[in-house]
């Protein structure tokens, strides 16, 4: 490894060695009022060719210096600025010269567009236009076989993580347009992990402007981007594709194609695909991230948040509620099949629609040993399952939208969606419960069989109207509609022993059948009316309905009977919920320079009835409440503070026992009452795009009055009964932060940095068997991570990540807990000789939490070798190895109250896989020579 990182070292000093040899300065001004102007770009081409050498964007002061250019080359420099004429000047920076100061430069205005003064050799890699940074994508290039997600590493200012997300200095990216509509729903990686970078043109990148609408607070901070990738002019009448498929031992394999079809207004695309490796059809992850004790450190790159979760191996990818494969947190060993397709028509600028359909299919095989322990003073419970499971699930989807601009000052927007989701789920669970002190107290054989049906509407319309008259008034008007109709039917044999404080056995079997539709309906209106210069007022309004019905229907077995058909009133319920909820927030924002400062109250008006069959009166809750809220922004700098008020959850209402696992029983409380909180919250970012640096920070809190938490039960047999309770005092803290840094002007030398922490405080009570306790809870946790392309023949990505967790009480009856993990993941691909392509990544993972017996460290090392071929190389075999060092496992641990939970799930071992791909380019795109491909499905 210390090999690696001195290697790693002298090329980045001959790297920059080498282009170190010159520097271009000079400041840009407006010819007519002598004002800097702030990200013009100044790109530097070989005067021979065109070829781009390197580029920066001005600062605010309008100077520029671009160091790395060649001596005693012949160079020109063109810089651009939208709405001002091009400037192109030749110049040479001889041997020792050190520095070519152009001086000042001086703009003219001119209304041309830039794509009609400058030819096509001579656009700037980076354009700022208002509030959209336009890229132009032959500028920075990639290999033939490239994805765009490839070409978004390449951008400045553009970040991808491990899982695929995208942020744009900073800001996450909601949605993705292709040629300006919609691609696959909202999910931005199906665009960028589908579509091959040789076909576009152009990335533009503006922010939401439909959140900002949403809003209604004209805070640009706190809204995402959207990128819109338009394709060449060859593709938009034709189509392109790609076709896979490939084998391995264990009867494993993958198989699926993409076409993407374009005619002049019309976009099809269509998909399907099948495979046996616990990966969703269309995801990009890596086979070596298909189970392992792994940690989805998914940088949430508007917050900075490192997320640590126990994966249970593989990936998954859900689009509008349809599984595209993977487990879904399950474990075990899935197989996936899918397909669909996606339409958009744009008749007109001022019309356009869409309609989409997606069929998913999963079948996951699951093995799974969970130890759970729960400390009492020198008490120590142990409850332990082994369950072996196959849940078979089956999902249809298909929506349908549409996007009108009946005039200049009017949005309309319509989403209508459709999901029928089907599941069959059957387990076996051998479970066993001990006492330390008293020995063995229960075990058992427990058999599950459930059947659910979930069938799920749902539209949106969203209506925003400015006024032609007054700049700053809005109005818009959004309503809502989800109809979800969920039928459950479980059935549940057990076998019983108890131990103490008598033996005896238990037979018992049980059908409970759920019926929960439910109905969810809402208006709202935001209005914004500019008083003065300085002053706003903004007034919401929403209007919610609920209607919810769980109707719990157990029947029991008959000692004569075979199915289980005898009621069992006790438990069996019927809860009809019906919900109102009024809410209005006037709101005056008071603005003085870089200072906004906005006060509001929200009347909130809550009325439920709930009825249960098992009262003899409905229990009605109400709520009226007038809440504070304030606000103070200073340029991205954010604070908040609101309070709130919720009533329960029905969930928590039914009043009788779920007994479905029948050493875990959960039972609801009808006499909870509303709680309160306090919320607070600071946000600042800082954004440099001239230097490709950013800097986020975010905090929230909060104290809870009324509370709610559960009250656990465990009784001399092992039986744990929870129940929701009231409890005041709760409070927790977080703070995060994150620094970014990149180094992407010169395409032939990419290197970028990061590092964050997250620290996380919660207190709470904790309710355990009549002992009461404070429990407090600390999260530390801190990331780095480092990413080097150097002129896409060598790729080393490495990331590393510490957590610590510690949880102390008030009671001395309750033991400290401590939990401490680590991860290091490192990845690195050589492009040597032409036409191969080398990769192998190691992780490695550390878990205090897990038990004696298994592996607190484990090292997952695989490897693959990529082979391009036929004509443009198009055609790619793929050679690869999982788990080289067989070392692969499904292990999770973690602490949560006075409990250790520890889990081990079946998973994919170490496995040999061959796959070809076929690329099925788009005609009029031009070809280029190289060598990458990421070859993971499209």
């Amino acid at each position: 490894m210390r090999k690696i990182f001195l290697l790693a070292f002298f090329i980045a000093c001959q790297v920059a060695m080498l282009h170190a040899q010159g520097t271009l300065k000079g400041r840009i001004l407006d010819s007519a009022s002598k004002q800097p102007l702030a990200l013009a770009t100044v790109t530097v081409f070989k005067a021979a060719d065109t070829a781009i050498i390197t580029y920066r964007l001005s600062d605010p002061e309008g100077n520029f210096k671009i160091p790395g250019i060649p001596a005693d080359l012949n160079c020109r420099a063109v810089i651009s600025f939208s709405g001002y004429a091009i400037f192109r000047k030749e110049f040479i920076i001889n041997a020792g010269q050190g520095t070519f100061d152009m001086g000042e430069i001086q703009m003219t205005p001119d209304a041309k567009s830039l794509d009609e003064v400058l030819v096509i050799a001579e656009r700037p890699p980076v354009v700022v236009k208002k509030d959209t940074i336009e890229f132009n994508a032959s500028a920075f290039k990639t290999l033939p076989n490239a994805l765009v997600e490839d070409l978004l590493k390449k951008l400045p200012g553009v970040q991808v993580d491990k899982e695929g997300n995208i942020a744009v200095n900073g800001k996450p990216v909601n949605r993705i347009l292709v040629d300006g509509k919609v691609f696959f729903g909202d999910d931005p990686k199906m665009a960028t992990r589908n579509l091959p970078a040789n076909v576009i043109d152009k990335v533009q990148v503006t922010d939401d402007k439909e959140e900002l609408m949403r809003n209604g607070d004209d805070n640009i901070n706190n809204v995402g981007k959207v990128v819109n990738i338009t394709l060449k002019k060859g593709v938009k009448k034709g189509w392109f594709g790609k076709l896979y498929g490939g084998g391995g031992t264990d009867k494993l394999y993958e198989a699926g194609g993409i076409a993407n079809i374009y005619r002049d207004t019309l976009q099809l695309s269509v998909l399907g695909y099948m495979n046996n490796l616990n990966k969703a059809g269309f995801s990009y992850a890596e086979l070596m991230q298909a189970g392992g004790m792994q940690r989805n450190r998914s940088n949430s790159n508007s917050s900075s948040i490192s997320i640590w979760n126990s994966a249970s191996g593989g990936s998954s990818v859900s689009i509008n509620g349809v599984n595209f494969g993977g487990n879904q947190g399950l474990g075990g060993i899935s197989t996936s099949k899918g397909a669909g397709f996606n339409m958009n028509h744009a008749p007109s600028t001022k019309k356009s629609f869409f309609l989409q359909y997606f069929h998913g299919n999963v079948h996951t095989d699951r093995i799974t040993e969970t130890e759970t322990q729960q400390f009492n003073g020198d008490t120590v419970v142990r409850n332990k399952t082994l369950l072996n499971g196959r849940t078979v699930s089956y999902a249809h989807n298909i929506g349908a939208g549409a996007r009108l601009l009946p005039d200049s000052v009017t949005n309309i927007l319509i989403n209508a969606n459709y999901t029928l989701g089907l599941t069959k789920d059957s387990r076996s669970s051998l479970i066993s419960s001990t006492n330390s002190l008293l020995g063995d107290l229960s075990s058992g054989d427990v058999l599950q069989r459930n059947d659910a049906d979930n069938h799920y509407y749902r539209h949106a319309v969203y209506i925003t109207r400015l006024s032609r008259t007054k700049k700053g008034r809005r109005f818009n008007i959004s309503h809502n509609l989800d109809i979800n109709n969920r039928y459950n039917d479980l059935n549940t044999n057990t076998g019983l022993e108890f131990f103490y404080p008598t033996a005896y056995d238990s037979l018992a079997a049980q059908l409970r059948n759920e019926r929960i539709p439910r109905t969810d309906a809402s208006v709202g209106f935001n209005l914004s009316e500019p008083l003065s210069k300085k002053t706003t007022l903004r007034m919401g309004g929403r209007y919610e309905y609920g209607h919810i019905t769980n109707k719990v229907s157990t029947f029991t077995k008959d000692p004569l009977g075979q199915d289980p058909d005898v009621p069992d009133a006790a438990r069996s319920s019927r809860f009809n919920r019906h919900s109102n909820r009024i809410l209005l927030m006037p709101t005056l924002e008071f603005k003085l320079k870089d200072i906004t400062i906005s006060s509001g109250i929200r009347a909130l008006f809550q009325y439920m009835d709930n009825d249960l069959a098992s009262l003899p009166a409905p229990v009605r809750q109400s709520s009226s409440d007038i809440l504070p809220s304030l606000g103070f922004m200073y340029k991205t700098l954010n604070l908040s503070y609101n309070r709130d008020v919720s009533l329960p959850s029905y969930i928590y209402l039914l009043p009788v026992s779920d007994n479905t696992n029948p050493f875990f029983i959960t039972k609801g409380n009808t006499s909870l009452h509303p709680t309160q909180r306090d919320n607070f919250s600071v946000n600042y970012y800082f954004n440099d795009p001239k230097r490709s640096l950013n800097v986020s920070v975010y905090g929230n809190g909060g104290f809870a009055k009324n509370d709610v938490v559960q009250s656990i039960t465990i009784d001399e047999k092992g039986v744990q009964t929870t129940m929701p309770v009231n409890a005041s005092g709760s409070k927790n803290f977080y703070i995060n932060y994150n620094l970014y840094k990149q180094y992407k002007n010169n395409q032939r030398f990419i290197f970028s940095w990061n590092t964050g922490a997250n620290y996380n405080y919660n207190k709470n009570r904790l309710l355990y068997n009549g002992e009461q306790s404070w429990q407090t809870t600390w999260n530390l946790g801190q990331w780095a991570g480092i990413g080097l392309n150097w002129n896409d023949k060598f790729e080393w990505n490495s990331s590393v990540s510490f957590n610590y967790n510690f949880t102390r009480y008030s009671s001395t009856r309750f033991n400290r807990l401590n939990v401490q993990s680590r991860y290091w993941d490192n990845e690195w691909i050589l492009r040597w000789p032409k036409h191969v392509i080398w990769e192998t990544q190691v992780a490695y993972n550390f878990n205090s939490n897990v038990p004696a017996g298994a592996p607190k460290e484990i090292v997952r090392w695989n490897a693959a070798i990529n082979f391009t071929m036929l004509k443009d190389e198009v055609g790619v075999l793929r050679l690869s190895v999982f788990d080289i060092l067989n070392q692969n496992q499904n292990l999770n641990a973690y602490a949560n109250r006075n409990m250790i939970t520890t889990s081990q799930t079946n998973t994919l071992a170490q496995y040999f896989m061959a796959t070809f791909t076929y690329n099925v380019r788009a005609a009029g795109v031009k070809k280029k020579v190289g060598g990458r491909e990421r070859l993971f499905l499209f």
